[in-house]
């Protein structure tokens, strides 16, 4: 059972959160319940240190960092002592790099996991949704956060509450920091206005995790509102994120944050950035491709979307309207709501041009292409060809140039040198940049504005084309590897599968190993304990985690059930970095999910259905033996009571019992032989004479076989077979055992031996009551009787023919049955001849 959280949540520091928390330890602690101080922030405060007399505490874990020494909860021997309390002071802490978790909540959710129950601090500040808020209210950047879904499934939440006015007279008294840092703090986040503030966010942020507490327990109401948020790679996008989370929560809707995926935000780190805080904030994404504008209005008008949160764009294009505009233009039924304080930018940044990324192959690549065209446009020249010809060869010049680079730069810089070497070459005085013709200035101005749009019509095409590819790409990787996986009918398929597909779209290199395979596996010890870790917790850690976050590998345990526990270790390198495809890696890995789960339910039902089957068998057998052997045995007993009682004929008496005590060892002899059977044991193969064989079972059951006659006919007396010389001969004893039990008393039965293409035939014909009307494969299965039989009291349990069966597989023969002419059946095999053993 998964531990409660507790939190003393505070409006800001010094209001008295860590005493209250350890007040309320002491009272448990009095109450027996076992409470142990996890860790606790150094304070200077009398009355704080007072309170942590008499608690136990756990030892805190040391941690060297840039020369200093410090101390952290020890997460590990917290899980070992395993108290029902532990108290762990800042929640919104950081941990020092190389840390299991980036973040201390992190750390309690682990403990919370294992069962224990947590009590923790916190500040009103921290809360992720607030941090905007919080900041342009006092103007203090926060960066110690946790999401907003740990205070909102948190068990409990007591709100430690002062005046301003009364704190900040504790702030003047040193009872919260050092004296000398009064002053500061009472010129800006302890202004007795940014208290209230605070206290009034609390305040409201505590109804709001209580409604949402009570409307748990209120009759659910379905709501498919939705608030959308567009996304950039930008970093103002997190206030944008916040502020539809904030809207998110009012409205009780779901948070969905669009990417338009376009050149710039393929490559993006700090995309990736947005995309964890959209779900810290308990929202979720998706991924479009195309025109922006289009992309988002297509997707909210077809999710029924009508709030939608935007930020506004620096970067607007020339001659078009921004994303606000045009938005509100074309799907009038959503309203857009614009964070406009998202804007960050300082107005040298607003207005400065792009990064010159100019490489020098480009401008070599400038150089062919525009000698090229003026070689082109001189041949024209000299056949007196029109200059607009001339102007169209640069045009196309700079329509290549646009496709063959890669800097934005270029755009300019050949429409430029287009109209530039056009006028040295081409207008009058030629070989000069001066041109005395009045229209020249329209023609060098046209040729550049149609060079510029040339320029930058190709370059969309080029980038929409490249997003076109990707975005076929990796659909048809996740198309290709849903099928392989659909396909596949073992662990091991899926998991080469999985891992082919996985190398295709990464560089680095992909290992997958079986849960217990760790151990023996060739990593090093800090990866393999951060990969025991991980399967452990059933948690994804390393790259792109908060979970050892240093580490240059994503670890993901994918743990199906006892059958099938795998880990897939990904090394990232630098290259994956640019451009790591978290979301396909994890569809990808679903995938793997899914197939293995399809594959631990079929394996599954096969079992239940064997365990059914063999519940059935036994359920058969115990019914058919209590019958088979109550009869012998009621027959034995009143013999033996005969023989005590009466001067009747001993010797007839005692054949009786004899006969029913052989018949009940056969019965025995061929359960014990299917138990043998099944349990797969190797077969004693040794060289042996057929008619040694046959003749060795004729003589074991002529004895009972009455007035029945029983023939042999064998075709040659030298043949020789490699058999378990044992179980071939049960097989013939259990073939006429079956003809004597189903002919009548007059019957006649022969036993065949001849050879066919290197091998012996043998056969059991009988002139009985045959097997017409009978399914013939049924004769062969476990426990099959047949009520035509000319001795009700020797029914048996129909194991005969199924022990035939299976000790004629393992001697890769099997047996067949037809009718006999003009009336019986002929049960027979084969068996491979060894030829030239004399």
């Amino acid at each position: 059972m998964k531990g409660k959280l507790k939190i003393y949540l505070g409006y800001a520091a010094g209001v008295g959160k860590t005493y209250k928390m350890l007040k309320e330890a002491q009272r448990l602690h009095a109450r027996g319940i076992d409470v142990k101080i996890g860790y606790i922030e150094p304070h200077q405060r009398p009355e704080t240190v007072e309170q942590l007399n008499g608690l136990p505490a756990i030892e805190a874990m040391k941690v060297v960092y840039k020369n200093h020494i410090l101390y952290e909860p020890n997460i590990d021997e917290i899980i070992h002592q395993h108290p029902q309390v532990v108290l762990i002071d800042e929640l919104a802490h950081h941990n020092p790099p190389g840390s299991r978790h980036e973040k201390r909540w992190q750390d309690i959710a682990e403990i919370l996991n294992h069962g224990i129950d947590v009590h923790t601090t916190v500040n009103i500040q921290h809360i992720e949704s607030l941090y905007h808020m919080i900041k342009s209210i006092t103007g203090v950047i926060v960066n110690e956060r946790i999401p907003d879904e740990v205070i909102h499934q948190s068990h409990a939440i007591e709100f430690i509450d002062i005046e301003p006015e009364e704190l900040i007279q504790r702030l003047k008294e040193g009872k919260i920091y050092n004296q000398r840092k009064v002053p500061t703090a009472l010129d800006n986040f302890f202004k007795i206005e940014h208290l209230i503030q605070l206290r009034e966010i609390a305040l409201r942020e505590l109804a709001k995790v209580q409604d949402n507490k009570m409307s748990v327990h209120a009759i659910p109401v379905h709501s498919e509102q939705i608030i959308a948020v567009g996304m950039t790679s930008s970093p103002t996008s997190h206030e944008v994120i916040r502020a539809g989370a904030r809207m998110a929560k009012a409205f009780k809707a779901e948070l969905v944050g669009i990417v338009v995926e376009n050149e710039d935000s393929i490559d993006s780190v700090v995309l990736n950035e947005n995309l964890k805080l959209l779900d810290a904030l308990g929202g979720r994404y998706v991924k479009l491709y195309g025109d922006e504008v289009e992309q988002i209005g297509d997707w909210c008008r077809l999710n029924r979307v009508d709030k939608l949160v935007l930020g506004r764009s620096l970067k607007q294009k020339w001659f078009q309207d921004d994303i606000i505009t045009r938005i509100n233009k074309n799907y009038q039924e959503i309203n857009v709501i614009i964070i406009s304080n998202a804007i960050t930018y300082t107005d040298k940044q607003k207005y400065s041009l792009p990064k010159f990324d100019v490489q020098f192959l480009e401008l070599f690549k400038l150089i062919v292409i525009l000698s090229i065209c003026t070689l082109i446009a001189l041949l024209m020249f000299n056949i007196n060809l029109n200059e607009s010809n001339t102007i169209t060869v640069y045009m196309l010049g700079v329509l290549v140039l646009a496709l063959w680079t890669e800097s934005r730069w270029m755009i300019l810089i050949s429409s430029i040198s287009a109209v530039l070497t056009f006028n040295y070459f081409f207008t009058v005085p030629r070989f000069s940049f001066e041109a005395y013709r009045s229209d020249y200035p329209a023609t060098f101005l046209i040729m550049f504005i149609s060079g510029l749009i040339i320029s930058s019509l190709a370059k969309g095409v080029k980038r929409q084309t490249k997003i076109a590819r990707f975005k076929t790409y990796r659909m048809s990787l996740l198309l290709e590897t849903n099928k392989q996986l659909s396909e596949a009918n073992s662990a091991l398929n899926i998991v080469h599968c999985v891992k082919e597909q996985l190398s295709r779209l990464l560089t680095g290199q992909i290992d997958i190993y079986k849960a217990d395979e760790i151990y023996a596996s060739s990593l090093d010890d800090t990866l393999k304990n951060h990969v025991k870790w991980a399967v452990k917790n059933n948690t994804p850690a390393g790259y792109m985690t908060d979970t050892f976050a240093g580490l240059n590998a994503l670890i993901i345990p994918v743990i199906v059930s006892y059958r099938y526990e795998y880990v897939i270790i990904i090394h990232v390198t630098e290259e994956d970095k640019l451009q790591f495809e978290e979301d396909i890696i994890y569809s990808i890995i679903g995938d793997m999910t899914s197939a293995l789960k399809r594959l631990d339910l079929y394996e599954e039902k096969e079992l239940q259905l064997k365990e059914k089957e063999q519940e059935k068998t036994r359920s058969t057998f115990l019914k058919s033996i209590s019958h088979d052997i109550r009869t012998p045995l009621t027959t034995i007993m009143g013999n033996a009571q005969l023989l005590k009682e009466s001067n009747l004929d001993d010797a007839n008496i005692a054949l009786s019992i004899y006969e029913d005590a052989k018949w009940l060892n056969n019965l025995v002899n061929n359960i014990l032989l299917v138990t043998k059977m099944e349990q797969e044991d190797k077969l004693n193969l040794q060289l042996a004479l057929l008619e040694e064989i046959i003749y060795q079972a004729y003589q074991l059951s002529s004895k009972r076989s009455g007035n029945k006659s029983i023939q042999l006919h064998i075709e040659d007396t030298l043949m020789f077979v490699e058999v378990d010389e044992y179980l071939i001969t049960q097989v013939i004893i259990n073939l006429i055992d079956n003809a004597l039990k189903y002919t009548p008393e007059t019957a006649q039965i022969e036993i065949h031996a001849f050879r066919i293409d290197g091998k012996v035939t043998i056969e059991v014909r009988d002139n009985g009551f045959g097997v017409n009307g009978v399914e013939h494969d049924k004769l062969f299965e476990q426990f099959y009787t047949n009520n035509i039989t000319s001795d009700k009291s020797r029914e048996g349990l129909g194991l005969g023919l199924y022990i035939c069966q299976v000790i004629l597989k393992a001697h890769q023969s099997s047996l067949y049955v037809k009718d006999n002419e003009p009336q019986g059946a002929i049960f027979g095999f084969q068996l491979q001849l060894k030829e030239g053993v004399l």
